[in-house]
Protein backbone atom coordinates (compact mmCIF):
# COMPACT_ATOMS: atom_id res chain seq x y z
CA UNK A 1 0.00 0.00 0.00
CA UNK A 2 1.33 3.07 -1.19
CA UNK A 3 -0.54 5.78 1.09
CA UNK A 4 1.92 7.44 3.39
CA UNK A 5 -1.14 6.79 5.99
CA UNK A 6 -0.91 2.88 5.67
CA UNK A 7 2.34 1.82 4.53
CA UNK A 8 3.47 0.83 7.85
CA UNK A 9 0.52 -1.27 8.27
CA UNK A 10 0.15 -5.42 7.57
CA UNK A 11 -3.01 -5.30 5.62
CA UNK A 12 -5.08 -8.33 5.60
CA UNK A 13 -6.05 -9.83 2.13
CA UNK A 14 -9.66 -8.31 2.07
CA UNK A 15 -7.99 -5.12 2.93
CA UNK A 16 -5.53 -5.26 0.13
CA UNK A 17 -8.17 -6.00 -2.30
CA UNK A 18 -9.23 -2.86 -0.95
CA UNK A 19 -6.53 -0.04 -1.18
CA UNK A 20 -3.66 -2.23 -2.83
CA UNK A 21 -1.25 -0.38 -4.70
CA UNK A 22 -2.78 3.02 -4.74
CA UNK A 23 -1.07 6.53 -4.49
CA UNK A 24 -3.60 8.48 -2.86
CA UNK A 25 -1.36 10.74 -1.59
CA UNK A 26 -0.70 11.71 -5.25
CA UNK A 27 -4.32 12.08 -6.70
CA UNK A 28 -5.98 15.16 -7.99
CA UNK A 29 -8.27 16.57 -6.49
CA UNK A 30 -8.07 13.68 -3.60
CA UNK A 31 -10.39 11.77 -5.66
CA UNK A 32 -10.53 8.34 -4.10
CA UNK A 33 -10.89 6.39 -7.44
CA UNK A 34 -7.66 6.66 -9.46
CA UNK A 35 -8.54 8.02 -12.98
CA UNK A 36 -7.36 6.29 -15.99
CA UNK A 37 -4.71 6.92 -17.98
CA UNK A 38 -5.23 6.44 -21.84
CA UNK A 39 -2.47 8.12 -22.98
CA UNK A 40 -0.52 6.09 -25.32
CA UNK A 41 2.51 8.51 -24.79
CA UNK A 42 4.19 11.04 -22.18
CA UNK A 43 5.91 13.78 -22.74
CA UNK A 44 9.30 15.07 -21.48
CA UNK A 45 10.01 18.09 -19.38
CA UNK A 46 12.99 18.84 -21.73
CA UNK A 47 15.51 17.38 -23.65
CA UNK A 48 17.42 16.63 -20.61
CA UNK A 49 14.81 14.52 -19.08
CA UNK A 50 14.33 12.67 -22.62
CA UNK A 51 17.94 11.93 -22.26
CA UNK A 52 18.54 10.86 -18.61
CA UNK A 53 15.37 8.29 -19.39
CA UNK A 54 17.17 6.63 -22.09
CA UNK A 55 20.18 6.16 -19.90
CA UNK A 56 18.25 4.75 -17.44
CA UNK A 57 18.18 7.16 -14.75
CA UNK A 58 14.18 7.82 -14.57
CA UNK A 59 12.87 4.21 -13.79
CA UNK A 60 9.90 5.55 -12.30
CA UNK A 61 9.27 7.90 -15.32
CA UNK A 62 6.49 7.15 -17.86
CA UNK A 63 7.11 7.31 -21.52
CA UNK A 64 5.24 5.29 -23.32
CA UNK A 65 2.11 2.93 -22.39
CA UNK A 66 3.68 0.04 -24.17
CA UNK A 67 6.48 0.10 -21.80
CA UNK A 68 4.29 1.03 -18.57
CA UNK A 69 1.11 2.86 -17.60
CA UNK A 70 0.00 4.69 -14.70
CA UNK A 71 -3.25 2.72 -14.32
CA UNK A 72 -1.83 0.25 -15.57
CA UNK A 73 1.26 0.11 -12.63
CA UNK A 74 -1.89 0.60 -10.02
CA UNK A 75 -3.36 -3.14 -11.05
CA UNK A 76 0.16 -4.58 -10.91
CA UNK A 77 1.21 -3.44 -7.18
CA UNK A 78 -2.43 -4.14 -6.34
CA UNK A 79 -1.98 -7.65 -7.79
CA UNK A 80 1.85 -8.04 -6.04
CA UNK A 81 0.87 -6.86 -2.59
CA UNK A 82 -2.15 -9.75 -2.66
CA UNK A 83 0.17 -12.39 -3.40
CA UNK A 84 2.85 -11.11 -1.24
CA UNK A 85 5.29 -10.95 -4.51
CA UNK A 86 7.98 -8.14 -4.94
CA UNK A 87 6.80 -7.15 -8.33
CA UNK A 88 3.83 -7.75 -11.00
CA UNK A 89 3.53 -7.62 -14.75
CA UNK A 90 -0.19 -7.88 -16.27
CA UNK A 91 -0.56 -9.10 -19.55
CA UNK A 92 -3.38 -9.11 -22.50
CA UNK A 93 -4.44 -12.38 -21.17
CA UNK A 94 -3.69 -15.47 -19.16
CA UNK A 95 -2.37 -17.17 -22.39
CA UNK A 96 -0.03 -14.55 -22.28
CA UNK A 97 0.99 -14.38 -19.45
CA UNK A 98 1.87 -17.85 -19.40
CA UNK A 99 3.62 -17.36 -22.63
CA UNK A 100 5.88 -14.50 -21.66
CA UNK A 101 6.64 -16.47 -18.59
CA UNK A 102 7.91 -19.50 -20.59
CA UNK A 103 9.39 -17.50 -23.16
CA UNK A 104 11.77 -16.10 -20.56
CA UNK A 105 12.95 -18.94 -18.53
CA UNK A 106 13.54 -21.07 -21.56
CA UNK A 107 15.52 -20.83 -25.15
CA UNK A 108 15.93 -23.43 -27.75
CA UNK A 109 17.15 -26.99 -26.39
CA UNK A 110 15.71 -26.26 -23.13
CA UNK A 111 12.09 -28.07 -21.17
CA UNK A 112 9.29 -27.52 -19.27
CA UNK A 113 8.24 -30.51 -17.26
CA UNK A 114 4.03 -29.68 -16.42
CA UNK A 115 1.76 -31.52 -14.01
CA UNK A 116 -0.97 -33.48 -16.81
CA UNK A 117 -3.63 -32.01 -15.08
CA UNK A 118 -3.00 -28.02 -15.88
CA UNK A 119 -4.66 -26.07 -18.15
CA UNK A 120 -5.96 -27.34 -21.37
CA UNK A 121 -4.51 -23.84 -22.70
CA UNK A 122 -1.00 -23.88 -21.42
CA UNK A 123 -0.75 -28.00 -23.09
CA UNK A 124 -1.58 -26.52 -26.21
CA UNK A 125 0.69 -23.22 -25.92
CA UNK A 126 3.33 -25.76 -24.99
CA UNK A 127 3.00 -28.33 -27.44
CA UNK A 128 1.61 -26.11 -30.59
CA UNK A 129 3.83 -23.09 -30.46
CA UNK A 130 6.81 -23.17 -28.05
CA UNK A 131 8.14 -26.28 -29.09
CA UNK A 132 8.27 -24.72 -32.72
CA UNK A 133 10.63 -22.98 -31.40
CA UNK A 134 12.65 -25.83 -29.58
CA UNK A 135 11.26 -25.73 -26.39
CA UNK A 136 10.04 -29.20 -25.23
CA UNK A 137 7.41 -30.58 -22.67
CA UNK A 138 6.97 -33.09 -20.45
CA UNK A 139 3.78 -33.80 -18.64
CA UNK A 140 4.01 -35.91 -15.16
CA UNK A 141 1.32 -36.93 -12.93
CA UNK A 142 1.09 -35.85 -9.51
CA UNK A 143 1.91 -38.54 -8.27
CA UNK A 144 5.50 -38.12 -9.80
CA UNK A 145 5.84 -34.81 -8.41
CA UNK A 146 8.22 -36.09 -5.35
CA UNK A 147 10.24 -37.87 -7.78
CA UNK A 148 11.22 -34.37 -10.04
CA UNK A 149 15.18 -34.77 -9.32
CA UNK A 150 15.29 -37.76 -10.64
CA UNK A 151 12.89 -36.96 -14.07
CA UNK A 152 14.28 -33.74 -14.88
CA UNK A 153 17.44 -33.26 -16.89
CA UNK A 154 20.37 -31.25 -18.20
CA UNK A 155 18.08 -28.28 -20.07
CA UNK A 156 14.91 -28.86 -17.63
CA UNK A 157 14.14 -25.33 -16.36
CA UNK A 158 10.31 -25.08 -15.70
CA UNK A 159 8.32 -27.13 -13.54
CA UNK A 160 4.41 -25.65 -14.07
CA UNK A 161 1.59 -26.65 -12.73
CA UNK A 162 -2.03 -25.52 -10.92
CA UNK A 163 -3.66 -26.16 -7.82
CA UNK A 164 -6.79 -26.37 -7.68
CA UNK A 165 -6.71 -27.95 -11.39
CA UNK A 166 -8.72 -27.31 -14.04
CA UNK A 167 -11.16 -29.17 -14.30
CA UNK A 168 -11.32 -31.61 -11.47
CA UNK A 169 -9.63 -29.45 -8.72
CA UNK A 170 -6.96 -31.54 -8.26
CA UNK A 171 -4.71 -30.53 -5.20
CA UNK A 172 -0.80 -30.13 -5.46
CA UNK A 173 1.39 -30.11 -1.98
CA UNK A 174 2.94 -26.44 -2.70
CA UNK A 175 5.30 -27.00 0.31
CA UNK A 176 6.57 -29.74 -1.57
CA UNK A 177 6.09 -28.75 -5.41
CA UNK A 178 8.55 -25.85 -3.66
CA UNK A 179 11.15 -28.39 -2.35
CA UNK A 180 11.62 -30.97 -5.21
CA UNK A 181 11.83 -28.45 -7.60
CA UNK A 182 14.64 -26.39 -5.74
CA UNK A 183 16.16 -29.69 -5.59
CA UNK A 184 15.42 -30.59 -9.10
CA UNK A 185 17.08 -26.99 -10.37
CA UNK A 186 13.50 -25.95 -11.63
CA UNK A 187 11.98 -22.98 -11.73
CA UNK A 188 8.67 -23.20 -10.24
CA UNK A 189 5.27 -21.96 -11.34
CA UNK A 190 1.92 -21.79 -10.13
CA UNK A 191 -1.05 -20.92 -12.15
CA UNK A 192 -3.24 -19.72 -9.25
CA UNK A 193 -6.17 -19.23 -11.11
CA UNK A 194 -8.35 -20.94 -9.07
CA UNK A 195 -7.80 -20.11 -5.77
CA UNK A 196 -7.01 -16.47 -6.24
CA UNK A 197 -4.71 -15.04 -3.29
CA UNK A 198 -7.45 -14.73 -1.07
CA UNK A 199 -7.38 -18.50 -0.59
CA UNK A 200 -3.39 -19.52 -1.11
CA UNK A 201 -0.88 -17.24 -1.34
CA UNK A 202 1.87 -19.67 -2.94
CA UNK A 203 5.11 -17.54 -2.81
CA UNK A 204 4.57 -17.90 0.77
CA UNK A 205 5.51 -21.79 0.63
CA UNK A 206 8.28 -21.37 -1.76
CA UNK A 207 7.18 -21.16 -5.17
CA UNK A 208 9.04 -19.02 -7.42
CA UNK A 209 6.15 -17.51 -9.34
CA UNK A 210 2.53 -17.42 -9.47
CA UNK A 211 0.40 -16.67 -12.83
CA UNK A 212 -3.31 -15.68 -13.30
CA UNK A 213 -5.72 -15.57 -15.84
CA UNK A 214 -6.71 -12.44 -13.95
CA UNK A 215 -9.93 -12.37 -16.57
CA UNK A 216 -11.58 -15.09 -13.86
CA UNK A 217 -11.41 -14.00 -10.33
CA UNK A 218 -9.01 -11.18 -9.97
CA UNK A 219 -11.52 -9.13 -12.96
CA UNK A 220 -14.57 -10.78 -11.13
CA UNK A 221 -17.24 -9.38 -13.42
CA UNK A 222 -16.77 -11.26 -17.24
CA UNK A 223 -16.14 -8.04 -18.53
CA UNK A 224 -12.33 -8.03 -19.36
CA UNK A 225 -8.83 -10.09 -20.41
CA UNK A 226 -6.03 -10.02 -18.41
CA UNK A 227 -3.08 -12.15 -17.07
CA UNK A 228 -0.67 -11.81 -14.56
CA UNK A 229 2.67 -13.11 -13.47
CA UNK A 230 4.40 -12.06 -10.02
CA UNK A 231 7.28 -13.03 -8.09
CA UNK A 232 10.87 -11.74 -7.70
CA UNK A 233 11.72 -8.09 -9.02
CA UNK A 234 14.62 -9.35 -10.78
CA UNK A 235 12.35 -12.10 -12.63
CA UNK A 236 9.67 -9.92 -13.16
CA UNK A 237 11.66 -7.45 -14.53
CA UNK A 238 12.89 -10.07 -17.21
CA UNK A 239 9.30 -11.42 -18.33
CA UNK A 240 8.11 -7.32 -18.37
CA UNK A 241 11.04 -7.28 -20.89
CA UNK A 242 9.52 -10.10 -23.09
CA UNK A 243 5.92 -8.32 -22.36
CA UNK A 244 7.00 -4.98 -23.78
CA UNK A 245 9.03 -6.37 -26.63
CA UNK A 246 6.45 -9.19 -27.92
CA UNK A 247 3.23 -6.56 -27.44
CA UNK A 248 1.20 -8.18 -24.58
CA UNK A 249 0.86 -5.06 -22.71
CA UNK A 250 -2.75 -4.88 -21.03
CA UNK A 251 -4.79 -1.58 -22.13
CA UNK A 252 -5.63 1.20 -19.28
CA UNK A 253 -8.89 0.63 -19.66
CA UNK A 254 -9.11 -3.20 -18.99
CA UNK A 255 -6.30 -2.44 -15.90
CA UNK A 256 -8.70 0.03 -14.99
CA UNK A 257 -11.69 -2.73 -14.51
CA UNK A 258 -8.98 -5.01 -13.28
CA UNK A 259 -8.34 -2.87 -10.41
CA UNK A 260 -11.67 -1.71 -9.41
CA UNK A 261 -13.24 -6.06 -10.06
CA UNK A 262 -9.96 -6.51 -7.21
CA UNK A 263 -11.64 -4.39 -4.49
CA UNK A 264 -14.70 -7.09 -4.00
CA UNK A 265 -12.17 -10.02 -4.42
CA UNK A 266 -12.12 -10.96 -1.33
CA UNK A 267 -16.24 -10.80 -0.71
CA UNK A 268 -16.75 -12.73 -4.10
CA UNK A 269 -13.90 -15.51 -3.75
CA UNK A 270 -15.76 -16.43 0.05
CA UNK A 271 -19.52 -16.05 -1.40
CA UNK A 272 -18.52 -18.14 -4.07
CA UNK A 273 -16.49 -20.94 -2.08
CA UNK A 274 -19.52 -21.42 0.20
CA UNK A 275 -21.82 -21.35 -2.45
CA UNK A 276 -19.64 -23.94 -4.37
CA UNK A 277 -19.78 -26.00 -1.12
CA UNK A 278 -23.48 -26.44 -1.06
CA UNK A 279 -23.93 -26.81 -4.52
CA UNK A 280 -21.25 -29.99 -4.32
CA UNK A 281 -22.92 -31.33 -0.86
CA UNK A 282 -26.27 -31.23 -3.02
CA UNK A 283 -25.05 -32.73 -5.96
CA UNK A 284 -23.48 -36.00 -4.51
CA UNK A 285 -26.97 -36.57 -3.62
CA UNK A 286 -28.51 -36.71 -6.42
CA UNK A 287 -29.14 -39.72 -8.88
CA UNK A 288 -28.24 -38.58 -12.26
CA UNK A 289 -24.39 -37.70 -10.59
CA UNK A 290 -21.68 -40.22 -10.59
CA UNK A 291 -18.80 -38.31 -8.87
CA UNK A 292 -18.32 -34.92 -7.09
CA UNK A 293 -14.70 -32.96 -7.66
CA UNK A 294 -15.22 -31.25 -5.23
CA UNK A 295 -12.10 -30.69 -2.22
CA UNK A 296 -14.41 -29.09 0.20
CA UNK A 297 -16.24 -32.89 0.17
CA UNK A 298 -14.54 -34.23 3.33
CA UNK A 299 -13.53 -37.71 1.43
CA UNK A 300 -11.72 -35.73 -2.08
CA UNK A 301 -8.81 -37.07 -2.08
CA UNK A 302 -7.64 -33.21 -1.78
CA UNK A 303 -9.22 -32.47 1.25
CA UNK A 304 -7.07 -32.85 3.97
CA UNK A 305 -4.58 -30.94 1.83
CA UNK A 306 -6.45 -28.56 0.38
CA UNK A 307 -7.69 -27.74 4.15
CA UNK A 308 -4.14 -26.99 5.11
CA UNK A 309 -2.98 -24.68 2.55
CA UNK A 310 -6.39 -22.95 1.41
CA UNK A 311 -8.55 -20.72 3.40
CA UNK A 312 -11.03 -22.12 1.47
CA UNK A 313 -12.06 -24.74 -1.05
CA UNK A 314 -12.75 -22.60 -4.08
CA UNK A 315 -15.47 -22.03 -6.55
CA UNK A 316 -15.62 -24.24 -8.95
CA UNK A 317 -16.82 -27.82 -9.07
CA UNK A 318 -17.20 -30.65 -11.61
CA UNK A 319 -19.41 -33.89 -12.00
CA UNK A 320 -19.13 -37.02 -13.74
CA UNK A 321 -22.91 -38.04 -14.83
CA UNK A 322 -24.68 -41.06 -14.37
CA UNK A 323 -27.02 -42.50 -17.27
CA UNK A 324 -28.53 -45.13 -15.25
CA UNK A 325 -30.60 -43.76 -12.33
CA UNK A 326 -29.31 -44.85 -8.79
CA UNK A 327 -26.14 -45.90 -10.80
CA UNK A 328 -22.88 -44.64 -8.79
CA UNK A 329 -20.20 -45.75 -10.09
CA UNK A 330 -16.38 -45.52 -9.41
CA UNK A 331 -14.33 -42.58 -9.46
CA UNK A 332 -13.71 -41.26 -12.75
CA UNK A 333 -16.01 -43.57 -14.93
CA UNK A 334 -17.09 -42.73 -18.13
CA UNK A 335 -21.02 -43.08 -17.74
CA UNK A 336 -22.68 -41.18 -20.20
CA UNK A 337 -22.04 -39.75 -23.77
CA UNK A 338 -23.14 -36.44 -25.10
CA UNK A 339 -26.90 -36.98 -25.78
CA UNK A 340 -27.52 -36.60 -22.14
CA UNK A 341 -24.88 -34.12 -21.36
CA UNK A 342 -27.07 -31.93 -24.06
CA UNK A 343 -30.13 -32.51 -22.50
CA UNK A 344 -28.61 -30.80 -19.52
CA UNK A 345 -27.33 -27.91 -20.52
CA UNK A 346 -30.18 -26.84 -22.84
CA UNK A 347 -32.37 -27.45 -19.54
CA UNK A 348 -30.84 -24.79 -17.69
CA UNK A 349 -32.23 -21.94 -16.94
CA UNK A 350 -30.10 -19.66 -14.53
CA UNK A 351 -27.07 -21.21 -15.01
CA UNK A 352 -25.44 -19.80 -18.45
CA UNK A 353 -23.40 -21.85 -20.67
CA UNK A 354 -20.00 -20.37 -21.27
CA UNK A 355 -16.04 -21.22 -21.11
CA UNK A 356 -15.03 -19.40 -18.54
CA UNK A 357 -14.90 -18.86 -14.49
CA UNK A 358 -14.23 -16.71 -11.73
CA UNK A 359 -17.51 -14.35 -12.26
CA UNK A 360 -19.98 -13.09 -10.31
CA UNK A 361 -22.86 -15.70 -12.33
CA UNK A 362 -22.31 -19.31 -12.26
CA UNK A 363 -21.53 -20.80 -16.00
CA UNK A 364 -21.67 -24.15 -17.19
CA UNK A 365 -19.06 -25.63 -19.34
CA UNK A 366 -18.43 -28.89 -21.32
CA UNK A 367 -14.51 -29.33 -20.86
CA UNK A 368 -14.83 -31.77 -24.17
CA UNK A 369 -15.61 -28.56 -25.71
CA UNK A 370 -13.84 -25.90 -24.62
CA UNK A 371 -10.61 -26.21 -22.43
CA UNK A 372 -9.79 -30.05 -23.80
CA UNK A 373 -11.20 -29.26 -27.12
CA UNK A 374 -9.19 -31.41 -29.68
CA UNK A 375 -7.54 -33.56 -26.91
CA UNK A 376 -6.56 -36.92 -27.56
CA UNK A 377 -7.87 -39.87 -26.07
CA UNK A 378 -5.14 -40.20 -24.11
CA UNK A 379 -4.45 -36.25 -23.13
CA UNK A 380 -8.03 -36.80 -22.06
CA UNK A 381 -7.32 -39.82 -19.81
CA UNK A 382 -4.75 -38.30 -18.18
CA UNK A 383 -6.64 -34.81 -17.64
CA UNK A 384 -9.56 -37.28 -16.01
CA UNK A 385 -11.85 -35.51 -18.52
CA UNK A 386 -14.44 -37.83 -20.58
CA UNK A 387 -17.95 -37.15 -22.59
CA UNK A 388 -19.76 -37.53 -18.71
CA UNK A 389 -17.63 -34.63 -17.10
CA UNK A 390 -19.53 -31.09 -16.73
CA UNK A 391 -18.07 -28.25 -15.13
CA UNK A 392 -19.99 -25.33 -12.80
CA UNK A 393 -17.57 -22.26 -11.97
CA UNK A 394 -20.19 -20.89 -9.30
CA UNK A 395 -21.12 -17.37 -8.85
CA UNK A 396 -22.60 -15.18 -5.85
CA UNK A 397 -26.49 -15.71 -6.42
CA UNK A 398 -28.44 -17.44 -3.61
CA UNK A 399 -27.16 -20.99 -3.61
CA UNK A 400 -30.46 -22.05 -3.11
CA UNK A 401 -31.33 -20.98 -6.55
CA UNK A 402 -27.96 -22.08 -8.14
CA UNK A 403 -29.18 -25.38 -6.22
CA UNK A 404 -32.59 -25.34 -7.84
CA UNK A 405 -31.09 -24.46 -11.36
CA UNK A 406 -29.10 -27.27 -11.63
CA UNK A 407 -31.16 -29.72 -10.09
CA UNK A 408 -34.34 -29.25 -12.23
CA UNK A 409 -31.88 -29.56 -15.41
CA UNK A 410 -30.31 -33.14 -13.78
CA UNK A 411 -33.94 -34.44 -13.16
CA UNK A 412 -34.30 -33.88 -17.11
CA UNK A 413 -31.99 -36.42 -18.20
Amino acid sequence: MSSNNLEDFRLSPATTAVHGGEQTNEQAFGAVVSPVFHSATFAFENFEEMRRYARGELPDAYFYSRYANPTVGEAERKIAELEGAEACVVTSSGSAATFCTLATLCETGDEVIACDSVYGGTIKLLTGVLNRFGICSRFITLDEIPDLPKLSGERSRVFWFESPANPLNRIVDLRLAAEVSRKAGLFSVIDNTFASPVLQQPIAYGINAVMHSATKYLGGHSDLTAGAVTGSKEFIDRVRHTSVTVGTTLDPAAAYLLSRGMKTLDIRVRRSCDNALLLAQALRQHRKVAHVYYPGLKDDPGHTLAKQQMKAFGGVVAIDLAVTPGELPARGSRVVGETEVEKLFDSLRLVRTAPSLGGVETLASYPLYSSHAGFSDEQLRAAGVSASTVRFAVGIEAAEDIIADITQALDQI
